[in-house]
Parts: structure tokens; C-alpha cells; sequence
């Protein structure tokens, strides 16, 4: 870090450019000497750099605040403090208390918004390398290293369902460009992590099937409906928050909405990925518009519930993990530490808003999506309905589809005087969204682990994915929620095509269906299953108020059971006369618990109390 004292995260400002982001198979395909800068720059900061024939120019010296190694451990292990930002010992001893075993000093780690991290210190290290090899073949290297960025992978691509898992991921060597227009093989970086003996890491090697139905099997989130008309401020912080955590914590209880979070899916991928406090040094963890949809939907300082003000707090919230820090309010000024701008300063929440030429520069953007570009502000609100819409059924959720191709059944609606609706629209009629609704506690079996929900057994319908810590790791903020018996929250649509299948072949006379049939059918035909990380079955559930009770003795612990497993269902309204506004759903009810008969304990780890 030279005469500095931290060092300070930029993005690539040296370019002078903002440039795309490209999906990683895209960036192998079709740009072979940006994909070769990539390979070769993430071998470097992973500390096992690739010699490149024809360039006999020695390997530049790698910082330790610029590694792998002490990137990926910010996240997690070692449980040591980033080199890129030192403390003084009187900040580090800010929150020490050498009685509580979360408390790592002289050596802590911190999280923040790190993911970016790479880039710019693989980015700057490609451009190194890129001047060496202009020597021999002209400009075409210097372009390419200026418009790096880097890659990622769309695991929600609705082609992902039907495909494999990328290669990039898994196979032992890659394709790279070498120079006067060979090729060359050279040893995968991505597909492990060298050092890890050290840290007690086994990385996978092997493919995969689709990750999409795992993954992307949860309910409707905010942005890919229709809001509330007329929302104040106090409204769009709350969706804000529901939609962006799964601990929600402004919920109410008189809230029976069932909106799923951005969080759950994160912690889908991570459930892949393993372990949570080495998560960080997974080439994979750093592949993963809602801000251009929802502009004036943000966390604020805090949310109003009433009269009552309430800031946000990071021990309740998952925004960001800090170990052995101070546990403090935070909101859209909090800093993320441990990540400086040039002047020293942190950070903050507010400054990683938006990619548009007004926002804090990041240098770098995303090709235009739907025809969405986010790096110019919606025209209008009417453009941002339009783009959820769009959004929503790129995406597979399409309610007026549903309606009109299933071999539909009836099912109860309330009536347009029923219910209030947005001016120019109305209820789809016979016709119901169905979602679970899931609430299980962080800290079950101390370690991460999923909840499932089957269809005739074996046809997954979706999961819920609870990311959590150890028990043995020093992070003050989980320590504090395993105190509290913090609770995860997360929703899983139930395909409409199931629902309807379900009551097609239950033989029951449909001309006298109703709401209490219709969920009860539902019920039963499902099943649940809570599994650890590497799919061992942790406890199972049968649907249904027929399904036979759990014998004594079988029972999985209490501390392990889910604290809700609830079917939910909403209305669905659609525009009048504008087929490309997004849909209304409103009239949420709740309906019965799915395993009313209980689980029961498939391994010793659902029964130690």
C-alpha cells in the first residue's frame, strides 16, 4: 500500500471509461483476449500465477491486501483483519471484551459490500499484463484490459433451467488466448481455491445439474408487481425492507402479505456455495433492478410504524455482518467497512445506489436488459410498471398467462365491490395466486440448511434457504440473533399449472369448489423436507390434516421445527385496457398450516435438543 496507510477502493477510475459488465460465457466466447486478462489476472491474486509464453517479463510482487486470501476473508476466515485497512489498536479495541468468545482481538474480521473487490484489483493487475504483451502485438491488449470488467453468471436466466451448470466452473483447465492468434491450456483458477489446507476448505470439482428451479423457486417479489397507489414514504421504506431481507424486520403482524426477498435467493446460492465463513473464497460466490424500478423505494434512516420511529439495526437486520465491532444503529448512511474511498473515508449504503452518471462512479454498467438501460433514469412511472411487467414474465410470473392456458378451475375470488382496487382494474375471475409461506428459525442446527417443498413427493416446488453461521463463529451480530431466536422468512410460489392439476385430479365435482377444498386439496398433495447443505436429510413433513402424526419418539426437536409452514393465497387484478402494466394482487388471506401433523427426525441432528 505504498505511504498509505489503507487502500482505497476505486472501481477501475483509472480506465477513465464506464464499460459493460458480460455474462461469463459470453466473455469466453466472444471476447478471447478480455477472457484471457480475466483468467490470468484471477490466477494472480489467487497466488498461483500462469507464465505466458513469448513474455519473458516477470510477475509484479502481490500485495497482501489485493490476495485471495485477504479478500475472501473479510467475508469469514481467517479470523483476521483485512490488510487493506489496519486499525489503530484503540479502534481495534473499541468492542473487545475478552469474556465473550465472539470477540476475535487483536486479529477481526469484517464484512461489507465486497464482492467488487476483485475486480478492480484482478482488473488492475490484467492491465499490467496487457502492456506486456502490446509489446508484441500492438494496441488490441491495452483495449482490451480498459474495457474489462467483471464477469458474471445469470443463474436466474430462464435458460439455466434446461442447461448445465457452466464448465467454467468446474473443469480442471481453460482456453485462453495466446499470442499471433494461438491458443493455449492453462490450469482453471476458478475451479478451486489453492490455499485451502490452511483454512480447513474442500472446494468441489465436479458439475452440476440446474441450479434454477432450487434457486428461483420463490414466491412474487415487489418487482415484478404492482404497488399500492398513491405510496408514502412509509410505505416504500417497509416494501424496501421486505424486499431486500429475509429477516424482515419493520413486518407487522397484521401483515399478511407474501412477498419474497432478494436475501432468499442470495442465500440459495450460498446454501450451494458451503460453507457460510469461507463462502468468500469460492470463485463461484462473486458470479451473482430492483433500483430502477422502485427509484424512490430505499432503506432511508429507518421505518415508521404508527407514531413510532424506528432505526434500523444491523444485529436485527442481515444488511451487513460486522465481527467485533460496535453493535449500532445503521441506514442508508451506514458505512461498509472495511471499504475506503480515496479520501479514507467509508463507504456508505447510499453511495452503492444506482449505476447512472449522477450516482457515486463505479465504471462499470450492464447492456441494456428488456429495454431497461440503468445507467438512465425512467422517464416516467408509467415506464417503470411497463419494465416490471416485463420483468415478470422474462421471469415466468405471468398470472394472466396462467389464467388463460391452464384447463382452469374456479376457484373463489371476491368481486370487484368486494374489494378496493387501483382505478382501472379488475379481478381476474376464478383465478388465485398460492403461496407458502415459510418462517424457521436462523439458528436450528448451527449451520445452514434448507427447507423444501415437494410435489407428489419427488417434483420440487421451491425452497427456502436459511443462511446461518456456526455456532463457533466470532461474529458478534449472529451471536446476538442466536440469543434471540432470530427467525428467517421466506415465500415459495406454488405454480399455478400444480394448483390446477392438483384439484383436475382430485375428482372432485368443481362446480361446487371452495377456498376451503381448494386449500385443503393443496395441503396434501405436498410434502416437506429440511436438508443440511450437502442434501442430507435433516427432517421430513406430510401435508395435510389426513397425513398420520409423528409417533412419539420420532419427533424432530423443537428448537429445529419450522415456526411456520402456512399456505397463503392473493387475488389477481390486471389493467383494464393496458396489457403491459404489471398486475395488482390484493385480498391476501391466510389459510391453514401444511404439516399440521408434525416432523419428523431423519437424522441425530434434528434430535438433540
Amino acid at each position: 500500500m505504498s505511504d498509505r496507510d489503507y487502500y482505497p477502493v476505486t472501481g477501475r477510475k483509472s480506465t477513465g471509461i464506464v464499460s459493460h459488465r458480460l455474462p461469463i460465457d459470453e466473455l469466453q466466447n466472444n471476447y478471447p483476449h478480455r477472457w484471457t486478462l480475466f483468467v490470468l489476472g484471477y490466477a494472480w491474486i489467487n497466488n498461483t500465477p500462469i507464465p505466458f509464453p513469448g513474455v519473458p517479463v516477470e510477475q509484479p510482487p502481490l500485495e497482501d491486501a489485493i490476495s485471495l486470501m485477504e479478500i475472501g476473508g473479510i467475508h469469514g476466515k481467517p479470523y483476521r483483519e483485512w490488510a487493506g485497512d489496519p486499525r489503530t489498536p484503540t479502534e481495534a479495541q473499541a468492542d473487545y471484551n475478552p469474556n465473550d468468545k465472539k470477540d476475535t482481538n487483536p486479529v477481526p474480521s469484517r464484512f461489507g459490500g465486497y464482492c467488487n473487490k476483485p475486480l478492480e484489483v484482478m482488473l488492475t493487475t490484467s492491465r499490467n499484463k496487457s502492456r506486456m504483451l502490446s509489446l508484441s502485438e500492438g494496441p488490441t491488449w491495452i483495449t482490451a484490459a480498459r474495457l474489462l470488467r467483471f464477469p458474471y453468471w445469470d443463474w436466474a436466466d430462464p435458460k439455466v433451467d434446461t442447461e448445465p451448470f457452466p464448465s467454467v466452473f468446474y473443469a480442471d483447465e481453460l482456453t485462453i488466448r495466446a499470442t499471433k492468434g494461438k491458443t493455449m491450456e492453462v490450469p482453471n483458477p476458478l475451479s478451486f481455491y489453492g490455499s485451502a489446507t490452511s483454512l480447513g476448505l474442500h472446494w468441489r470439482k465436479q458439475g452440476t445439474t440446474s441450479l434454477h428451479t432450487t434457486i428461483c423457486g420463490h414466491g412474487p417479489s415487489g418487482v415484478q408487481t404492482r404497488t399500492k397507489e398513491g405510496n408514502t414514504d412509509i410505505d416504500r421504506v417497509i416494501r424496501w425492507d421486505q424486499f431486500s431481507n429475509s429477516l424482515n424486520e419493520s413486518r407487522q403482524p397484521d401483515d399478511t402479505t407474501a412477498i419474497g426477498s432478494l436475501e432468499s435467493v442470495h442465500g440459495s446460492i450460498h446454501s450451494y456455495v458451503g460453507h457460510p465463513d469461507y463462502a468468500g473464497f469460492d470463485p463461484f460466490f462473486y458470479f451473482a433492478l430492483w433500483e430502477w424500478c422502485y427509484t424512490d423505494h430505499w432503506m432511508n434512516k429507518g421505518y415508521t410504524v404508527g407514531t413510532t420511529e424506528n432505526s434500523w439495526t444491523q444485529q436485527a437486520g442481515t444488511y451487513y455482518q460486522v465481527y467485533n465491532e460496535r453493535i449500532v444503529d445503521e441506514g442508508e448512511f451506514g458505512v461498509l467497512a472495511p471499504f475506503r474511498r480515496e479520501d479514507g473515508t467509508y463507504w456508505t449504503n447510499n453511495d452503492t445506489r444506482f449505476l447512472t452518471s449522477y450516482a457515486y462512479p463505479k465504471y462499470y454498467t450492464y447492456k441494456e436488459f428488456l429495454g431497461i438501460n440503468v445507467e438512465v433514469p425512467p422517464a416516467s412511472k408509467h415506464a417503470q410498471q411497463e419494465a416490471r411487467a416485463r420483468i415478470a414474465k422474462y421471469y415466468s410470473v405471468d398470472p394472466q398467462r396462467s389464467a388463460r392456458e391452464t384447463n382452469r378451475v374456479e376457484i373463489p375470488v371476491p368481486g370487484v365491490g368486494e374489494i378496493s382496487l387501483p382505478s382501472n382494474f379488475t379481478s381476474i375471475r376464478g383465478f388465485r395466486l398460492f403461496v407458502i409461506l415459510a418462517r424457521l428459525p436462523e439458528h436450528a442446527f448451527g449451520h445452514s440448511y434448507d427447507l423444501r417443498i415437494y410435489y407428489k413427493e419427488t417434483k420440487l416446488v421451491g425452497n427456502v434457504s436459511v443462511f446461518a453461521r456456526p455456532d463457533n463463529s466470532p461474529c458478534k451480530a449472529c451471536a446476538y440473533r442466536r440469543t434471540n431466536t432470530a427467525v428467517v422468512r421466506g415465500v415459495i410460489l406454488i405454480p399455478p399449472r400444480i394448483v390446477n392439476e392438483i384439484i383436475v385430479e382430485s375428482g372432485i365435482d368443481r362446480s361446487t369448489n371452495t377456498m376451503e377444498i381448494t386449500t385443503e386439496l393443496i395441503t396434501r398433495a405436498l410434502t416437506g423436507k429440511l436438508l443440511d447443505v450437502s442434501g442430507k436429510l435433516l427432517a421430513s413433513a406430510k401435508g395435510g390434516d389426513n397425513a398420520e402424526p409423528v409417533r412419539d419418539g420420532e419427533s424432530a426437536a423443537e428448537r429445529v421445527r419450522p415456526v411456520e409452514v402456512s399456505l397463503v393465497s392473493s387475488g389477481v387484478a390486471e389493467h383494464v385496457n393496458d396489457s403491459k402494466q404489471p398486475v395488482y394482487l390484493f385480498d391476501w388471506n391466510s389459510h391453514k398450516a401444511l404439516f399440521p401433523s408434525g416432523w419428523k427426525a431423519e437424522d441425530v441432528d434434528a434430535t438433540q435438543v
